[in-house]
Parts: C-alpha cells; structure tokens; sequence
C-alpha cells in the first residue's frame, strides 16, 4: 500500500527526531519497490497466482515492530493464500488484545486501544510485480476515549487512530508518562516544560510490561518543571500523592499528597524566589451533569520562604509565610463546546508579623467548534479576574502579562492550573510586564481573551480516512462511523463491567437470599441502562466529534484579542490595557502549536510595542 504524500513540511518529524522516541506524522515512510500494485480495500480476484510472501506490515504506532517480524519469519517464502492474510491479520488483533494491553490501559483510563470490539483492521496487500513477491499490510484504526479528562476528547488536541502495543513501547515512556511543552516570550525567553507521574505500586511491572494489578489504590510520585532556556526563570513541583480511585463513582477519586515547590519568576523589573512545602488533599467528584461534568477541590496549607530582587540583583524583600489554599476547577459540557472554571483562594499570615492577606481569583473559559465535517471554525474565550485584601507584600500582588495561557488545555492537576493566577492575560505583554504607571502591582484585575482559528481545507487533512468498507454482503460503510459504533459499545461495555460488581452488592443487601449468579442475573439489565445512559449522555458527542470533525493535520489562521483593566491603590479608576494580533495554530498527531504577534493598543510611553509569542505542547504520546 503506498501512502499518501503530505502536501505541506512535515514540521512533526524535526520535532520527534530531536526528542528521539516518536514516529511521523504520516505513517511510515518506507522506500517503495519498482513496479508495485496496491490492492486495498483488499480483493482477492486481483491477487495473481504464483506469488511468495515477502513480508508482513502493521500500521500501528509505536512498539509493532516484534509482531511485524514475528509474522514476517512465519510466512515469508510460503506461497500466498487468502487464508494466510486472514491469519495474519487475527494474530494482529491478539497481539494488540492482550491482557497486559488491556491492564495498562484500564489504568490509564483510556477506552479505545486494546479492547478488540473496537480495533478494527483493513487487511491490504502490495504486489511487487518484478520481483512477484506479495507483502501484507495489516492497518489498524481505533478511537481511543479519555475517560480520566473530559477535556481530552472535546478539545482539537493531538490524538491519533493508529494504536500501540504498549508491552513493546520504550518503557520510559510506558512507565513514566512523560509530557512535554515549548514556548516563548519576550521577558522569559524560549521555555521548556517537562512533566513525569508514576505509580509507584506497579512501578516494577510497568517498566517490566507485566500485566497489571486490578487495585483502586495509587502511590503517585509527579514532577513538573518549566526552565527558560536564556534566563534564569524557573518553576518546579515535586509531589507524592496517595490516591483511591472509583471509576465511575460520583466520588471518583480522593488525594492526599505532600509537595516541595521551588519558583524563580519575573515580577515586572524585578525576580521572585519562593520556595516551601505544602500539604493537603484533593477530591475529584463526576456527577456528570453537562456544565457541572467534573468538579476538582483541593484544600493545601504552606510554608514557604519568599524573597524578591531587584533588577540589579539586590534583596529588597524577603518573608516567610503560613498559607492556607484553596483551589477549585470545574469542567464540563456547554451549549455541546467545552468550558471550563476555575477558582482560587489564599489566606497568609507572614511569620515574626501581624501582616495578613487574602486573594481571590477566577477564570472561565469555554471552547467551542462550529461547522460541520473537519472544516470548522473554532472559538477560545477567557474572562478572569481578581482581587486582595489586607497589607499584601509585592510578590503578591498582580501583574499583567503573557500569563497562564494553557489554561483551558492544561490537566487540572498541571502546575500551571496549581498555581495562584500571576494577574491579567495580556499577550502583548512578555510575562508581568503589564503594570500600573507606579510599577508596585495591582490589587485587582479583570480581563478577556479571545482566539478565533479560522479553517483552510487545503492546510488540512482528516483524522480517520474517507474510505468504505464493504461487506462480504455487499453492504457498505463509511469508515468513520463503523468505528464510531464500536467505541460506543465498547465504552458501554467498558463501564458496564465497572458497574457490575457494586449493583451486585446492592441488591444482594436488599435481598439476603439472593445468590451472587441471581443477583448479577438481575444486575445486567440495571447495568446495560446505566451505563447506556452515561455514554450517550457524556462520552458518545465525544466520540462522535473525533470521528467525524477531528483532524490529523491542521494548519489555521489565528485571530488574537486581548483587553484588560489594573486597578491600584493610587488610581482606583484603574488603567485599561488592550491587544490584537494574529497567527497559526497547528494540530498534528503528537504536537499542538501556536505562534503569532500581538500589538499593544495603544501604545503605553516606555512600553513595548508588542510580544511574539509562541507555545506546542506534546502529547498522545502513547
């Protein structure tokens, strides 16, 4: 089979070799035999007699190198036969059906990629006429369905519909979950981001590829880190969190974690170092009800030490602090886009002092496709604000900037979503560098952001290809929609298995003399309708939109806005700042991208005229 040409740079592939460990972004590009001939969708009446099988290709991801060669020494030279193709194609989707597979993306909390209802394969074959050879070529599709984050099905976020055999992927990758980001600003320069989580209870077979442990508890060690390349800026968080985890409850999961959190940021002209422990614990609750799909609480006490320099490097202040923390972020379904809101709170008593303060902050955003098939305008808004109390030191107060803008794409549990907003997104601005003509910071804030991607159907290419199946009744169907309805059973089933066993306890407590094969008789039908529900109601409009708007290159047109107010304690009327600009989003299969310039409207005297800024993140790395 001879896959397509891109028509644009394949940007991905400079990315993944630098990084070492990822594939292309087309597939695999493999060097073409003279005088070949595809066959796919697959016919046999045009396969001629008298062909030997040269080899055996798989189209999955990552890690199907060994059951490619597995099959390759099992038929090569063997004259071909329908039935071995068919062979070949069943021993793919054992390979991919395997317990440890499925284990490890139970885990995960991933539907999609392991469960064989939902694999489906195209078997095709390639004739090389000179040598009158035949290869197979086993192509694998699947919808994979996050069911820990809402965000990553409803958001045009890097995903793919080519599986992986998690026991042969790099077991860095398979253990430690790795996460990757890239941006820029005019005050930090290039930053990189880098994330890690593991679970240390199955630390051993993870790496190891064994077949995991069914178990509702979680020992997690996380790390997050961000460095700018030129500066000296820094951000770290070091966590270790005991976890209970219910899937499918509407108390999901509870935490309890330890932290160490070391900081080094601009503060306008000035740096703030702060570094400290914090405590606490979080609950995740799903009561799946739209708008209110996902709730996070989280409530941490502090101590930490702070201290802020000048811009010639002087120590100009420098506190200890005992804070309590309050954090909330709620996401959900709204008018069929994503939203989402979040919400801090800190009370700090500063040691050796009388001094106390109090912040509030907040900010929704919300996400949204319109149109129909692949070419679709797509909408980002962000409104946000916040406010002090009390006698707040400097590196407390706000300031506007080129702050925080991942937040609807960040995983609620990111370093980014921990911390306390820096003040208003002004991306005109590099980072805290939108400020009060006194330049001391504000006491309170409001702003509103605006992204508007706007579609080019020759910048683009579709997730899942337009192609047919046909059955052996002659019936057709599209692609797209046959796998559309295997994931939407498979997630019934999926979630129906959760179910069982405690709307098994619950009937056999109402009715003592029931037996455990009565109780799960009766169970079926209240399972079947429970889980039904669920799906159709939150993870059916998620599948339904990879399937049939999800691209797997994107390339779009990027309009910018931005308008802010600062309020201070000298000018209580507060200052208004604004910007406009434009750019490029970019979507592939493991990376996500956007880079443009924003111009300050007007101008403020002293100020910079405008800031390029620049963010990818990596992700699906499975």
């Amino acid at each position: 089979m001879k896959f397509p040409k891109p028509i644009s740079i394949n940007f991905s592939i400079l990315f993944f070799l630098f990084f070492g460990f990822s594939t292309p972004l087309f597939g695999k590009f493999q060097a073409q035999p003279p005088q070949t001939t595809p066959i796919c969708p697959f016919d046999h009446r045009l396969v001629p007699d008298g062909l030997k099988i040269r080899a055996v290709k798989v189209s999955g991801r990552r890690g199907n190198n060994s059951i490619e060669e597995k099959l390759t020494v099992r038929f090569r030279g063997q004259a071909y036969a329908r039935e071995l193709l068919y062979q070949a194609q069943n021993e793919v989707e054992g390979a991919l059906s395997e317990e440890v597979n499925q284990t490890f993306e139970k885990q995960m909390r991933i539907i999609g990629g392991a469960a064989p209802a939902v694999i489906f394969t195209k078997p095709c074959v390639e004739i090389d006429n000179t040598a009158k050879t035949i290869d197979f070529i086993i192509n694998v599709f699947f919808l994979g369905v996050n069911l820990k984050e809402l965000a990553k099905n409803i958001l045009p976020v890097p995903r793919s519909v080519k599986p992986s055999f998690y026991n042969k992927m790099s077991p860095v990758l398979r253990t430690f979950n790795p996460q990757f980001n890239l941006s820029f600003d005019r005050k930090t320069g290039v930053e990189g981001s880098f994330d890690i989580s593991t679970n240390l209870l199955q630390l051993s077979d993870l790496w190891q590829a064994k077949e995991l442990s069914d178990s509702k508890y979680r020992l997690e060690v996380n790390f997050s880190g961000r460095k700018s390349f030129s500066e000296r800026f820094f951000q770290t968080n070091s966590d270790l969190t005991f976890s209970k985890i219910q899937p499918d409850k509407l108390v999901e999961k509870l935490d309890f974690g330890l932290s160490f959190i070391a900081n080094d940021q601009p503060l306008n002209e000035m740096r703030h170092f702060d570094i400290g422990l914090e405590g606490g614990g979080k609950i995740k609750l799903r009561p799946r009800l739209g708008a209110l799909n996902t709730l996070y609480f989280e409530g941490k006490y502090s101590n930490s030490t702070h201290k802020v320099f000048d811009k010639s490097g002087q120590n100009i202040l420098a506190n200890k602090e005992n804070k309590f923390k309050f954090r909330s972020v709620i996401d959900g379904i709204l008018w069929q886009g994503f939203s989402r809101f979040g919400f801090w709170a800190e009370s700090a008593k500063i040691s050796n002092s009388s001094d106390n303060y109090q912040r509030l902050a907040a900010i929704f955003a919300y996400q949204k496709e319109f149109g129909k098939g692949t070419q679709t305008f797509g909408l980002e808004a962000v409104v946000g604000g916040g406010k002090t109390w009390g006698k707040v030191p400097q590196y407390s107060l706000f300031f506007g900037g080129n702050n925080s803008t991942n937040f609807l794409y960040e995983s609620p549990d990111s370093l980014t979503m921990a911390e306390f907003p820096v003040g208003p997104l002004l991306r005109s601005y590099g980072k805290t560098k939108a400020n009060t003509p006194t330049y001391s910071g504000a006491n309170s804030y409001w702003h509103t952001n605006l992204n508007l991607t706007i579609p080019i159907r020759f910048w683009s290419k579709r997730l899942i290809p337009d192609e047919t199946i046909t059955y052996s009744d002659g019936s057709t169907k599209k692609l797209n929609e046959v796998l559309e309805t295997f994931t939407i059973n498979s997630a019934i089933g999926g979630i129906g298995g959760d179910l069982l066993d405690s709307i098994v306890q619950d009937l056999m407590k109402k009715n003592p003399n029931l037996t455990e094969d009565e109780a799960e008789r009766q169970a079926v039908p209240l399972v079947q309708k429970q889980a039904e529900k669920i799906v159709n109601k939150e993870i059916a409009p998620t599948i339904k939109f990879i399937s049939r708007q999800a691209n797997l290159f994107a390339v779009k047109p990027l309009i910018m806005l931005d308008a802010a107010k600062i309020y201070d304690n000298f000018q209580p009327n507060g200052f208004y700042r604004f910007g406009a600009g434009g750019g490029f989003k970019l979507i592939t299969v493991t990376a996500g991208a956007e880079f443009g310039y924003l111009w300050s409207l007007p101008r403020k005297i002293n100020e910079p005229k405008g800031n390029f800024v620049f963010r990818m993140t990596f992700q699906n790395l499975f």
